[in-house]
Order: C-alpha cells, then structure tokens, then sequence
C-alpha cells in the first residue's frame, strides 16, 4: 500500500493557479479607479455587471453577474496584477482607463463543447 501512495505522490504535479495570469507582478493599485459597479451589454444586448469593492492592496472582492437567466454569478476575492488585470471564473477583466474596462470570457456551448471568446466594454456608474 505505501509504495502505491509514493508512486502517486512522486508523479503529482501542482496545478498552475488559473485565475493569475503567468508572469504576473503584483503591487498596491489605486482603489478608486476599481471600486463601484460597472456595466456592460453582452452581444446578445443583456446587462453583465461587475461589482467591486474593498480593494485593498492589490486585492479585492467581486461579484460577477452575467445576464439574466444565464444563472452566470460569481463572487470571490481577486488579486490584480500590475498590467491591470484579474480573473474571476472563465473571464479576465482589464482596466484599459479609468471608468472604462474589458471583459473577455470564454464560453462553452453545452450541447458542442466548442469554445468562442466574448467581449464586452463596461463603464463605470456614478
């Protein structure tokens, strides 16, 4: 029995952690150019809203809603890197100015399994 556990432990191999981009640096980011609620339309014309909040450092929480009926939500605590982007799920997010971000997720069709990349722009609410 040991030899079958040190067999498995000797080929186990840690997985990356997806939700960091490779290479990625970290440092305090500005919270004001993060924090608050943002907006975007999908391709098909539904509201996607991304809220951020308590950005701390480089960290911060995100909820993640996806259009209605999609059952698309996602929470958790992110870490943005120094290019302005993080991960939350299968979508990245890029600060790309202030009020204003890209939000590239990748899709799966259920019934094929095929991917497609969508993008959609969000500005910040006031």
């Amino acid at each position: 029995m040991a030899d079958m556990f040190s067999i498995l432990a000797a080929s186990y191999k840690a997985v990356p952690q997806p939700s960091i981009p490779a290479g990625s640096k970290f440092a305090n980011v500005d919270p004001t150019l993060w924090q608050g609620t943002w907006t975007a339309q999908d391709s098909s014309g539904k509201t996607v809203t991304l809220k951020i909040m308590n950005v701390n450092g480089y960290r911060a929480t995100v909820r993640f809603e996806g259009p209605t009926g999609t059952g698309g939500l996602q929470t958790g605590r992110v870490f943005i890197n120094t290019n302005h982007v993080f991960r939350i799920g299968t979508s990245q997010i890029t600060l790309t100015a202030p009020g204003k971000m890209t939000i590239s997720t990748v899709i799966t069709d259920a019934a094929t399994g095929k991917q497609r990349l969508e993008t959609d722009h969000a500005t910040l609410d006031s």
